[in-house]
């Protein structure tokens, strides 16, 4: 797993329909994981116990959180606090690399 190169967008695929996963890391409260989702997918409300970190690889994603509405695009990063309400939107094929710090 460790000390090797990781290319984040060729990782995963596109499934037909859904969402694909890859944890690179998943020990206790911290991971770090890889997300492939088709346009329409979402990934319905969640609170997290850590702040967690969303960056956008390739794609367009909409993250509603507790107050705000953020649409984010290829390179965009975006920092959740910890106990803040979340949900996902996938506006069209996206894959995003996620932290749980």
């Amino acid at each position: 797993m460790f000390k090797k190169i990781i290319v984040p967008k060729e990782e995963l695929h596109y499934r037909n329909d859904g969402i694909e996963n890859k944890y690179l890391i998943n020990e206790g409260n911290r991971a770090l994981g890889i997300f492939a989702a088709t346009a329409g997918s979402i990934v319905p409300t969640q609170i997290s116990p850590q702040d967690v970190c969303f960056y956008v690889i390739e794609g367009r994603i909409e993250i509603n959180t507790d107050d705000k509405k953020f649409e984010m695009k290829d390179g965009d990063l975006l920092l959740v606090p910890k106990t803040s309400a979340f949900t996902l939107n996938f506006l069209e094929n996206t894959k995003i690399l996620t932290a749980r710090l």
